[in-house]
């Protein structure tokens, strides 16, 4: 009998680990918070840096918080590597070794109170609760590194005092045609940083800048604009104003290997895929004289592709 219950036992917490290592499905990888106990959420895995959220003090406009857009965060059984440093300007993959995960429940209100959240946080969660898992590593400056799942499955992560969004890294489709490249695409975020890139121009922080005139790559310059893709032209407009185009004259397409593409392409923090082959189309330019495009084009589905937009790779979703 004592041996029956011991592999009872044994099978029940094969169960649990298998429980453990499920992951959801929701918004960006892990399914309503709400039905599910926390043992089940399971973070690991490839995630991006996607938008910027809030912070545990004022922001002002000296701030590096677009500086980790587009960052990379592999969260792994024993470790969590990340692309960026400790300070904004550190570009190499930092690597932190963690010896426990805690996770509680809490509530937004109070937990934002506590550390002196933005006035995002509240108008978003107020009246939540959500699932706070710290990773507890002595290598880490105070020894923490901190995530939240919130009740609707979003991921944030917690970073230098600033609360972002993540999303998992996604698989591209490489069957699209030509033709359903055609018509309005929106940009919405920030995908990688171009190797060498220098940062935000930190001289004259509270100068309105762009590019052309003389400052430094500033990723929310580009989110929210229109790209028009046509068979003999792509086209960037701000608002009503265009900013950049090319003439092209149709478009090849290849099949790429990913890892050689994004070292050939000097893409920092990858494109955010899990494949290992690419669809890119290159536009066969008939006039050498653009600014801030390049002509190629990353397939992910019929309704998001990915472009180079200056020193930035950005994701756009079609109109």
């Amino acid at each position: 009998m004592k041996d029956i219950w011991q592999y009872i036992l044994e099978l029940l917490d094969i169960i649990c680990i298998c429980a453990f290592l499920t992951v959801g499905e929701g918004l960006n990888g892990v399914e309503d918070t709400e039905n599910r106990s926390r043992d089940e959420i399971n973070l690991e895995g490839e995630w991006k840096v996607a938008d910027y959220l809030a912070s545990s003090r004022r922001v002002s406009n000296a701030s590096f918080y677009q500086q980790y857009f587009g960052r990379s965060i592999a969260i792994r059984d024993n470790r969590i590597l990340k692309s960026y440093g400790s300070w904004p300007d550190e570009m190499e993959e930092v690597i932190s070794q963690y010896r426990s995960v805690s996770m509680d429940s809490v509530s937004s209100e109070t937990y934002g109170d506590e550390f002196q959240m933005g006035e995002r946080w509240f108008e978003k969660y107020s009246g939540q609760n959500m699932i706070v898992m710290t990773y507890n590593s002595p290598m880490e400056w105070g020894g923490k590194l901190i995530f939240y799942v919130t009740e609707a499955g979003e991921v944030l992560c917690w970073y230098d005092g600033d609360i972002f969004y993540m999303e998992r890294y996604k698989e591209a489709e490489t069957d699209l045609r030509v033709k359903q490249l055609y018509g309005e695409w929106m940009v919405k975020r920030l995908v990688s940083y171009q190797d060498g890139w220098m940062g935000r121009n930190n001289l004259w922080p509270n100068a309105s800048y762009k590019e052309e005139n003389g400052g430094f790559f500033y990723p929310e310059n580009y989110i929210g604009d229109v790209v028009h893709i046509a068979k003999d032209s792509i086209r960037i407009y701000e608002k009503n104003r265009l900013l950049d185009s090319i003439q092209v004259n149709g478009y090849d397409y290849c099949i790429e290997d990913k890892y050689d593409y994004q070292n050939k392409r000097k893409i920092h923090d990858e494109l955010g895929l899990t494949n290992e082959k690419i669809l890119v189309f290159k536009g066969k330019k008939t006039v050498e004289n653009s600014n801030i495009l390049d002509g190629e084009i990353i397939t992910v589905s019929d309704s998001e592709v990915i472009i180079k937009i200056y020193q930035g790779w950005y994701l756009m979703e079609k109109r």
